[in-house]
C-alpha cells in the first residue's frame, strides 16, 4: 500500500509545478523608463565658451605681411622704372641693410652726388637706380665686409615738361616721370580751355618748334607721327 501511494504522489508533482508557474504572475521590469529631459544632452554652464574645431590662427602670430619686408625689397616710390636715369634734384630713398644708419632720404645735390652719413658724397647723377646700388655698395665695403642697399626714386624733380599759354586745360609743369606721348600730356593736363585754338598745337624743344599739329588730326590718329614722344624740358604750347 505504502509503494503505490508513493507513486501515486510522483505523477501527481509534474503537474502541480505547472500550474504553480502559469499562476505565478510576470516578472515586472524594475529599470525606471528614461524620460525625454533625462536623455537630452546637458546644457553647458552659462561661462563656458563654445569650442570651435576649425583651425584658427592664434591673436599673437605675427603678421605675414610684416614679416615679408626683407632683403632686396624696395620701398614705395615714384612709379619709375629700374632704367630711369636720375638727375639733380630729385629725390631719393636709400636703405643699407647691414647698418640704418645709412638709410634715409637724400635729394641730389646740383653738382650730381648724394651726401651719405659716414659715407661722404656718392655720384647719382647720370645713374640709374641699380646702378647707384652698386655705387653704394662699393662705397659702404669701406668699413662693411658686404652691403646690400636699395635705392627708389621718392620724386622726379630733375625732369619736367612745361604747358604754356592760355588755351591749354592746366598750364605750368609736370614731373617727366616715364616717357609720354602729345596726346596723353594734354590728357593728363585736363584737355583745353574752350576758346584754345587746337588747331594749332605746338611743341617746342630747345627753343625749336619741332611739331604743329592739330587736335582733330591727333584725336583720329590721321598723322600719327605727328603725336610725338615727348621729352625731358619738352613746351607744349596751346594759344
Amino acid at each position: 500500500m505504502t509503494t503505490a501511494l508513493l507513486a501515486a504522489l510522483l505523477a501527481v508533482l509534474p503537474a502541480l509545478s505547472m500550474g504553480a508557474q502559469e499562476a505565478r504572475p510576470p516578472a515586472q521590469n524594475t529599470t525606471p523608463a528614461s524620460t525625454p529631459q533625462e536623455s537630452a544632452p546637458a546644457k553647458p554652464p552659462a561661462d563656458q565658451k563654445p569650442i570651435s574645431l576649425s583651425p584658427v590662427m592664434p591673436v599673437d602670430q605675427p603678421d605675414p605681411a610684416v614679416m615679408a619686408a626683407r632683403q632686396g625689397a624696395k620701398p614705395a616710390g615714384a612709379p619709375v622704372g629700374e632704367t630711369y636715369v636720375i638727375g639733380p634734384e630729385d629725390v631719393l630713398g636709400v636703405k643699407v641693410w647691414e647698418n640704418a644708419q645709412l638709410n634715409g632720404t637724400y635729394s641730389v645735390l646740383p653738382d650730381g652726388n648724394i651726401s651719405i652719413p659716414l659715407l661722404g658724397p656718392v655720384k647719382a647723377d647720370g645713374l640709374t637706380p641699380v646702378e647707384l646700388e652698386s655705387s653704394i655698395n662699393k662705397a659702404a665695403e669701406k668699413f662693411l665686409q658686404v652691403a646690400h642697399s636699395a635705392v627708389q626714386v621718392e620724386q622726379v624733380r630733375s625732369k619736367k615738361i612745361y604747358f604754356d599759354g592760355e588755351g591749354i586745360g592746366t598750364p605750368g609743369e609736370m614731373p617727366y616721370i616715364m616717357p609720354l606721348h602729345l596726346f596723353e600730356a594734354i590728357s593728363a593736363r585736363g584737355g583745353f580751355k574752350d576758346f584754345a585754338d587746337k588747331k594749332h598745337i605746338k611743341v617746342i624743344r630747345a627753343g625749336t618748334p619741332t611739331v604743329t599739329v592739330s587736335y582733330n588730326d591727333l584725336l583720329s590718329g590721321k598723322h600719327p607721327e605727328k603725336n610725338v614722344l615727348l621729352k625731358a624740358n619738352d613746351h607744349v604750347w596751346v594759344k
